[in-house]
């Protein structure tokens, strides 16, 4: 019999297939893959393989994957990003898909989103210099309602995608903040200015990690998850998520957080 700390690639490829992933599917994927457990191969390249080609399988030869590539250990230093070479700083599952053959990489040095397949240039071509808000990948997979995964993490947990409602809300508790870094583009080398969706340092925020946006009933309505392993695989669409946090944020703007903040320094 199978320990539930061994799981198969076909293991993986039936949990997509329950989940409701169809090909043609627009998929984001992100969370922590290592604890499922351990995959059949006993081999991490292998591992990263069988993960890859079960999502590919998945979506199809006119789906397309994207995943979270940040490498925020660049920010506020003076080392070179090349979306060509900088490693993904988000696990080695996003750093396997970034190499792949055809991947292409949102242009922003500390938080780009790599997509693989059929319109990974639509997703992450072209973009603002920001994370979030229109013109980003986020914005288009939202408009695409493409689903996101959470791989053995919760799904409060990495649920990246409320950052892009915060900014489309105007939450008074952050500002985007321009930072300047060097950066390779084929062969010129050039310093750009990029904008990244920070919080006031001095506000004494105490976030709440996206509880109250997953009690909305449509979340939890729609809300999809399946076991592997020793992990769990949660699944949502963007379009729900993003429904969700706009009615709790129109509500109570500081949705995000525990309670309202007592020092606001946005404040006049």
């Amino acid at each position: 019999m199978k320990s539930k700390a061994h799981y198969t690639t076909e293991d993986l490829r039936l949990a997509y297939g329950e989940i409701g992933i169809r090909g043609g599917d627009t998929l984001y994927f992100t969370g922590n893959a290592g604890n499922f457990g351990f995959h059949e191969s006993f081999d991490k390249t292998r591992t990263l393989e069988a993960h890859l080609a079960s999502l590919q399988s998945a979506v199809g030869e006119t789906g397309t994957l994207a995943v979270p590539t940040h490498s925020f250990s660049l920010c506020n230093t003076d080392h070179l990003f090349d979306p060509a070479t900088t490693p993904s700083e988000r696990g080695p599952l996003t750093e396997h898909l970034r190499r792949q053959n055809g991947s292409v990489r949102q242009f922003h040095a500390f938080a780009s989103v790599t997509a693989l397949g059929q319109d990974a240039a639509l997703l992450c071509g072209n973009c603002t210099r920001h994370a979030y808000g229109p013109g980003t990948p986020f914005d288009r997979m939202i408009q695409r309602n493409a689903w996101f995964l959470s791989l053995a993490l919760p799904p409060q947990h990495t649920c990246s995608i409320v950052h892009h409602v915060e900014m489309q809300m105007g939450v008074p508790y952050r500002y985007s903040k321009e930072y300047h870094q060097p950066t390779k583009q084929g062969d010129e080398v050039r310093t750009e200015a990029f904008y990244q969706f920070v919080t006031y340092r001095e506000a004494d925020l105490v976030r709440d990690r996206n509880e109250k946006i997953f009690q909305h009933p449509l979340l939890q309505q729609t809300l999809r998850s399946t076991q592997v392993g020793l992990g769990t695989i949660w699944a949502y669409h963007m379009q729900d998520f993003y429904q969700a946090a706009t009615d709790c944020m129109s509500g109570d703007i500081y949705a995000w957080l525990r309670q309202p903040p007592t020092v606001r320094p946005y404040q006049k």
